[in-house]
Formats: C-alpha cells, sequence, structure tokens
C-alpha cells in the first residue's frame, strides 16, 4: 500500500505532494520501449526518453492541470457519467468515479497559483514508478 508523502493525509488513496516532490519524482521517471520507468540517470539504457508532465499524462487516468489538458469533457463522456453542469461537478464526479474503484488521487500543492495539480492514477502504476521511493 502506497504512504503519504506529507503528514496531512493519512488516507492512501489521495497523495498530497509539495511541488519539489512532484518534480524529483518525474525527475526520476523515464520512458522505455516497455512503458514507463522509474531508474536513476545510472539505470536507465542508452535511448530510455526522460519523461515530463506531458508524458505522464498518458499514463493518468484523468487530471486537472495547468500545464497539461486532462480533456475533462472527453474523460467524463468516456466514463459514461451525465448530468454535471461545470467542470467543478464534472471532475467531482470523476474524482468518485475512481475513488470507487481504487485508484489514487495525487495532489500537488504549494506551488504558484491557486488551484492544485490532481492526477489520478492506477496504484499498481504508482508503485512500479517507486513514488515512495523518490519523494
Amino acid at each position: 500500500m502506497l504512504r503519504p508523502m506529507t503528514a496531512p493525509s493519512t488516507d492512501p488513496l489521495h497523495l498530497t505532494l509539495t511541488p519539489a516532490q512532484w518534480q524529483a519524482w518525474l525527475d526520476s521517471l523515464c520512458e522505455l520501449p516497455s512503458g514507463p520507468a522509474a531508474l536513476s540517470a545510472a539505470e536507465r539504457p542508452r535511448g530510455a526518453e526522460p519523461m515530463d508532465a506531458y508524458a505522464l499524462s498518458a499514463y493518468a487516468e484523468a487530471l486537472q492541470s495547468a500545464e497539461v489538458d486532462g480533456e475533462l469533457w472527453d474523460t467524463y463522456s468516456d466514463l459514461e457519467l451525465e448530468g454535471a453542469g461545470d467542470d467543478t461537478q464534472a471532475w467531482q464526479e470523476i474524482r468518485a468515479f475512481y475513488r470507487d474503484r481504487g485508484y489514487v488521487l495525487l495532489e500537488v500543492r504549494g506551488g504558484e497559483g491557486d488551484e492544485p495539480e490532481e492526477w489520478i492514477f492506477a496504484p499498481e502504476l504508482l508503485q512500479l514508478l517507486r513514488l515512495s521511493d523518490h519523494l
């Protein structure tokens, strides 16, 4: 089970990171032919591409980010959800949909701007990408 990265959250399905923790984790990620991996620079094979938030977004189930377009309404429609009147309500329904299925909300708080980054990942992916080991 994943453990929270910051003291305020004790919910393993809701991790809160600082921008520095988020960046340190992103810096540990690379893209291999088999998919994403968390490898140190010394461990990375030649040709392994570093990952940024945009590349990582391909592996997120859903996201709200100032840096990457999460295509909120496409995700909402793909999940066959109905009735949201605005972006906020749609995002709340998406979050609930994935939480009910055991997915992890990864929230980045404390950076510039008022809104946190929010990314939803399968817990198995976060374990594979060694989130708890690299922050």
